[in-house]
């Protein structure tokens, strides 16, 4: 074994596959060498250890950035991948929360876990704010990934490709026209005379072939940030992936801010795990704080009374809390950070819909449909109904009952600081 270990150039002495053998402690690093050449998750060279492995990831020289705080959601994650694996079934989890609340680093986090144990991975950013460790999302980049095609792949290869994986003539077709390769008249003919309904099943079809294709290549993780941003077709598209569990050892990912078409769950992830990320609690925040300011060489004992405010006014949400921790105003202004958001965001939307979000902002943290009413009657709205549905579609306010309130104690004081000529009027 030490040998084969060599040859896959896996740094592993004999006296350290004894010891193992005979069930004597050897180190992190060591357990991740033998789960990298069983080609294995280390849960399972673990299975009835009271403590889940990847909270001993820290005893690695290149460990990643700590996850403080989200210890429970990582081990269910891990849980639900060692679940994948041992009953061969892909499952979908979706971890949805609010801006800041720590989607995009847990995902990180448990990728990298992932990496550590010698796996594969596909992780899917949004084309405006993809970070260089993710792949762009597209509904051709994802076909291309799954089906390990690369950048500069000629036309020719990419069909011979696609002919090699896909199921049917159709399929094949379909796939062509997904990946935006130019289609022959009588393939254009026979696309157009399918209906919707049987574009869809053709679509099914693709997508059972992509995931069988993307086991068959050992893909274990296939992840998708942010996926508010992506448009109706796109997710349309991905839906595909999650309405069932397909018999591969896969596990999909999908994180989202309750906004755009996720302001609620939506109804195709219904067999999904789905996974809130909800505030902090206090000790959590406290650990975070001082791992902000170690990691800038700051002194814990000097930041103490910020410490203290900073955990008051972020209420929970590791992001804020970071900004606030390093801004010098942030006991009495919201971060720089949020308020920049804030401000672009309103800039950005129709004229009437900020000015409902800035009414509102100066009734309260809460408020009621009411006021809304009062509002939109005051300034002959047209389409009340649908600008409160825009309003809840933002993120940014939550409804409860008969009720509304802001997503966060910031985001209200962020959007009630937002100067503009109609909160001077209203003033």
């Amino acid at each position: 074994m030490a040998q084969e270990c060599i040859d896959k150039r896996l740094p592993i002495s004999v006296s350290s596959i004894k010891r193992a053998e005979a069930g004597e402690k050897i180190l992190y690093r060591t357990l991740s060498i033998f789960a990298r050449f069983f080609q294995v998750s280390i849960d399972v060279l673990l299975p009835n250890s009271p403590i889940p492995a990847w909270l001993y990831t820290h005893l690695i020289s290149q460990s990643v950035e700590p996850c403080l705080g989200r210890e429970w959601e990582l081990h269910q994650l891990h849980s639900l991948l060692n679940y994948v694996e041992s009953q061969h079934r892909a499952k979908t989890i979706y971890i949805y929360g609010i801006t800041g609340s720590g989607k995009t680093h847990l995902l990180h986090h448990f990728i990298e876990c992932v990496k550590a144990a010698g796996k594969y991975d596909l992780a899917f950013g949004q084309p405006h704010n993809c970070p260089p460790h993710k792949l762009k999302f597209s509904i051709a980049n994802l076909i291309k990934q799954l089906l390990k095609i690369d950048h500069t792949a000629t036309e020719v290869v990419i069909k011979e490709k696609v002919n090699l994986v896909v199921s049917s003539s159709l399929s094949y077709v379909r796939t062509l026209q997904l990946l935006a390769i130019s289609l022959n008249q009588n393939q254009h003919n026979t696309l157009e005379k399918q209906t919707p309904l049987q574009i869809n099943k053709i679509d099914k079809q693709i997508a059972n072939d992509l995931i069988r294709y993307a086991a068959h290549k050992h893909i274990a993780l296939v992840t998708f940030d942010d996926v508010h941003h992506l448009t109706y077709t796109q997710v349309q598209f991905l839906r595909l992936f999650t309405e069932e569990e397909y018999a591969q050892p896969i596990l999909f990912i999908i994180t989202a801010q309750p906004k755009g078409l996720f302001t609620s769950v939506p109804g195709w992830l219904s067999l999904a795990h789905t996974m809130p990320l909800k505030q902090l609690n206090l000790d959590a925040q406290t650990r975070l704080a001082k791992h902000y300011l170690a990691k800038r060489g700051l002194s814990i004992a000097k930041y103490q009374t910020r410490v203290k405010m900073a955990i008051e006014r972020a209420a929970g949400n590791p992001a804020f809390l970071q900004q606030l921790l390093l801004s010098p105003h942030s006991q009495t202004c919201p971060p720089t950070e949020l308020q920049r958001f804030i401000d672009n965001t309103l800039t950005d939307m129709p004229a009437e819909l900020a000015e409902l979000f800035q009414f509102s902002a100066l009734q309260g943290f809460h408020f009621n449909a009411s006021q809304l009413s009062q509002f939109t009657q005051k300034q002959h709205i047209r389409a009340p109904l649908c600008l409160a549905q825009k309003m809840l579609a933002s993120g940014l306010v939550i409804r409860e009952s008969d009720q509304y309130r802001f997503s966060h104690p910031l985001i209200w004081e962020s959007i009630k600081n937002h100067h503009t000529q109609f909160a001077k009027n209203s003033v």
